[in-house]
């Protein structure tokens, strides 16, 4: 990670690995190593860090229910990526095999079950508030993955449609837990409500530029395969950009909406996106959502935690993995 905007809380974010690595042992030593070989895997852990920014952003003080709440998060995020990749055939995740790839697939979904349980189970003891949000965000996940599904290959997607996709998919958890995290600073709810829509913000823009960097990206970098989403058929901001162009749009509708490309086909089509103008509309827009975004704490008071949370939004829309 980037330590300019993570690095005031550092510590309690390794508090959190700690408690991560704590609540998935089991008494099956197999389902343990799958579940810590899930959450040992570089994953850049944003949405703890946004719950801990923002608990202490909105003057909170003894941070061990923002710990425990960010842990949950993050468990029943990686939950989530084990079903994903399950789900998208997915090889790689973070630059290692997905865990359906290593340990069998029916393992996998017995382990991102239990990873889901232990991240309710961490944050049950919490408010009906607290609950409410992260399963308001567990709910809105499942609904954006099946929008997502149903526009796999449809030439007719629009900008629109995956807006909405990633609101559900990325956006609504990192909202989550900036409001969890002023939640429990005892923030009044305006400040919840600013500090929320702040985050959303930083989601949709992370999305946008992940799903960008699946074309334009370094794989030293994304640990992923170039091209995996087209391969996929997912319905990216990137497609729906390059399927505009009036010299290549055509061309690259054919690519996508078919379900047999090879991957002799697949780098014929990001070489045809990046001939277009969508890389640089997709960071720009991003880079607009990010920056709509940092208004809406304009009303918290300046701190080391409120800064970081703007570096973060800087990180975000800046990043190469």
């Amino acid at each position: 990670m980037d330590k300019s905007w993570y690095s005031s809380v550092s510590d309690d974010l390794n508090k959190v690995e700690s408690l991560m690595r704590n609540t998935v042992r089991s008494g099956n030593p197999e389902l343990t190593e799958i579940c810590e070989y899930v959450l040992g895997s570089n994953g850049k852990r944003i949405r703890p860090s946004v719950c801990l920014l923002s608990f202490y952003a909105c003057g909170g003080t003894d941070p061990k229910k923002a710990i425990d709440a960010a842990a949950a998060i993050e468990i029943i995020h990686n939950a989530t990526l084990v079903h994903d990749d399950i789900n998208d055939q997915g090889e790689l995740r973070r630059g290692a095999k997905a865990a359906y790839k290593k340990y069998s697939i029916s393992k996998s979904i017995v382990a991102g079950d239990f990873l889901f349980a232990l991240g309710f189970r961490l944050i049950g003891s919490a408010s009906h508030e607290v609950v409410d949000y992260i399963v308001d965000a567990s709910a809105a996940m499942s609904a954006g993955e099946f929008d997502q599904k149903d526009f796999e290959h449809d030439i007719k997607f629009t900008e629109a449609d995956y807006m909405k996709i990633i609101e559900g998919k990325t956006a609504k958890l990192i909202e989550c837990g900036a409001k969890i995290g002023s939640f429990l600073a005892d923030a009044d709810p305006e400040t919840i409500e600013s500090i929320g829509s702040f985050a959303h913000g930083l989601g949709m823009a992370f999305q946008i530029v992940d799903d960008t960097l699946d074309v334009a990206g370094d794989e030293k970098f994304t640990g992923k395969r170039i091209g995996s989403d087209i391969m996929e058929g997912k319905p990216t901001l990137p497609t729906v950009y390059a399927m505009e162009d009036p010299v290549h749009g055509d061309r690259i509708k054919e690519f996508f909406g078919r379900n047999d490309l090879g991957w002799q086909d697949v780098r014929e089509a990001v070489r045809l996106i990046k001939e277009t103008d969508s890389v640089p509309r997709c960071l720009r827009k991003a880079r607009t959502v990010a920056d709509s975004a940092r208004s809406f704490i304009d009303g918290i008071g300046d701190s080391e935690y409120k800064r970081s949370l703007l570096d973060l939004s800087d990180y975000i829309v800046n990043r190469n993995r």
